[in-house]
Parts: structure tokens; C-alpha cells; sequence
């Protein structure tokens, strides 16, 4: 046995869902999934490495423990980590000092680190000790040919937010670009709220509410169910206020969709690989960019010519290689 995978916590997780999803492709299909914290003692399971699939709230209550239960794996086998959500100052200094000395700690004891793009290996970098750094891969989440089918279900005419409802994801932001709009223009929030953030849904119903126009929480959706409601709306948004890379900007894309996004290091690292994949937008232009995108809905839809990838196949692949290297 070469490579066991590590996922642990729920599978609608948006972390634990891209491995999953990347581990059911055929280059990955032969390494054992162990859908916890520990490699526990099953009968020949003996790895030469252990990929953990990692942002520290899976990994423990706090970031102290969740370094704790990688290193304690580390001591089992040789292991490298998939790193999401990294460190960054926009979460608050004191904060992110805990959690850049958890993250410090957890690759100090890999043997390589993937991850999502290169502002989240800058993010890496500036949170660690001047000193050996073991070999970081940045593997981009992949993005799948969108759809780009001619026929779309019935519009709602709402402007649309998709993902977990939780703080900084910008749904209020949004909600606040629109106060000039007509109040016939709806607000959708696609998804569940995080756990621990239920006012949020009360607060987005309220902030609607107050504008006199009406906000719809779909709550936890299928896949075909988002797909369907993300081709549904009138004007796709990201609009998060500190991001190091974005599942929700893909669920737009392989909808057919080119959502506004507020600028940030990694949507523009993203348009610069995918041009045309997205419209970016300054903060302060988020008012403006809406109303014009309601004028002109075909600028909110991707052309057949916006070249997107890599394809879930092809990150799987280069996954496959890259811990085929580290597993020697």
C-alpha cells in the first residue's frame, strides 16, 4: 500500500466534499479512505504516506489540537497535508496568530503540502518560521466544463449568493449593494448557514425585509438542485471579504454562470488562468456592477470560447503524481 487518504468530519463539508470528490476518480481509486482523525489499527494498513485533507476546525477544537492530531498520525507514518481556509489578517490578529502557529506546527511535520493556489501558498509562507519548508504544491480545485446548454429554467430575477451562510461570506454585503435597486428585485441566499450562525438567516431576511424586497434562504441544497438554482438567478455574486480560494465561484461556473466577484487575490489569479470565467469588481463598484448587470443578463453567462479548467480528472492526476513522489 502506497497512499491512505484522511477526511475527516461531515460529507457535506465543503473540504471534505472536495476530497471525495477528487478520491472517486479513477487515478485515485485504488488508496484507502479513512474517513476520520487517526489510521487506527485496521489489518494491513501499513502506508508509506498519509494525506490528510486539513483546515483545523476538522482536526480538533482548536488549532492547537488539530496540530496535535496530525502530528500524532505523523507518528504512525510519513505524511503530507492538503491545507484550505490558511491563515490570513483579515480573520483578526489574534486569531490568526493561533491559527498560523496550529498550521506552523502541522507542517513541520509533513513531508509536502498542497495547496489551492498561489495566494494560498503566500498565505502559507508568511505564516510560517524562517527555516526548512518541505515542498508545497499548489494544485488549483478544479472546474469542470460548465453548462452551457441553451435551455434554462424559468429566471427568477433574483440576485444570488451561493454557499454556507456564515460571517464575511458577503451576503450582507451584497444585500447592502442593492439597497438602490427596485424592491421587486429578490435576494437568494443558496445553501445552509454554518453551524453556529443561524442568526444569520434572520439577519438576511431582515436586511431584505427592511429594503421592502424579499429574500429566499433555500437551506442545504442537492447538487442537481443547486445546479438548477444557480442557472435560475439574475445576477451570480461572490463577494466573501477575505478568501483564499473558493469552492462557490466553480458551483457558478460549471452552472454556465460568470458571477460577479469582488476582488481579491484569488479571483484574479483565477481570471489570469481562466479569462472570461469572471467579472471582477472593486468593492466600491458592487452597486453599479449589479444594476448593470441586471441590464445586460447576458454578461452574467459564459461564452463557449472562456477556456476553464483543470477538470476534477485532471487535478486527481496531478494529485495522483504528486504523492506518488512523496510516497518513495
Amino acid at each position: 500500500m502506497s497512499v491512505v487518504h484522511l477526511a475527516p468530519g461531515p460529507g457535506s463539508h465543503g473540504v471534505v466534499r472536495h476530497a471525495l470528490t477528487l478520491l472517486a476518480q479513477p487515478p485515485l481509486t485504488g488508496s484507502p479512505v479513512v474517513r476520520g482523525r487517526h489510521l487506527g489499527s485496521p489489518p494491513g494498513l501499513h502506508p508509506r504516506l498519509a494525506h490528510l485533507h486539513v483546515t483545523d476546525h476538522l482536526w480538533g477544537e482548536s488549532p492547537d489540537a488539530a496540530a496535535a492530531a496530525v502530528e500524532r498520525v505523523a507518528q504512525r507514518c510519513p505524511v503530507s497535508l492538503t491545507l484550505h481556509d490558511l491563515p490570513q489578517e483579515g480573520e483578526g490578529a489574534e486569531r490568526r496568530a493561533r491559527r498560523a502557529a496550529g498550521y506552523r506546527r502541522m507542517v513541520a511535520a509533513a513531508r509536502g503540502v498542497v495547496v489551492a493556489s498561489e495566494h494560498e501558498r503566500e498565505l502559507l509562507l508568511a505564516c510560517l518560521d524562517v527555516g526548512p519548508v518541505p515542498p508545497v504544491e499548489v494544485v488549483p480545485l478544479p472546474l469542470d466544463a460548465p453548462d452551457l446548454s441553451p435551455a434554462r429554467p424559468p429566471g427568477s430575477g433574483e440576485v444570488a449568493v451561493l454557499g454556507y451562510l456564515y460571517p464575511g461570506k458577503g451576503h450582507l454585503d451584497v444585500l447592502d449593494a442593492m439597497a438602490g435597486l427596485p424592491s421587486s428585485t429578490g435576494f437568494a441566499a443558496h445553501g445552509a448557514h454554518s453551524p453556529g450562525h443561524e442568526d444569520l438567516v434572520g439577519a438576511v431576511v431582515a436586511t431584505a425585509s427592511a429594503q421592502g424586497r424579499v429574500a429566499r434562504v433555500t437551506g442545504w441544497l442537492a447538487d442537481a438542485a443547486m445546479h438548477e438554482e444557480a442557472r435560475r438567478v439574475a445576477v451570480p455574486v461572490v463577494a466573501p471579504v477575505h478568501v483564499s480560494a473558493s469552492g462557490s465561484v466553480g458551483s457558478w461556473i460549471a452552472a454556465g454562470r460568470r458571477p460577479l466577484a469582488t476582488t481579491n487575490p484569488y479571483v484574479v489569479e483565477l481570471a489570469r488562468r481562466c479569462p472570461g470565467s469572471v467579472t471582477l469588481v472593486e468593492r466600491d463598484d458592487l452597486p453599479a456592477a449589479i444594476a448593470r448587470a441586471l441590464a445586460d443578463p447576458s454578461s452574467t453567462w459564459l461564452g463557449p470560447s472562456v477556456p476553464i479548467g483543470p477538470s476534477t480528472a485532471e487535478v486527481a492526476q496531478t494529485y495522483a503524481d504528486v504523492l506518488a513522489g512523496w510516497a518513495r
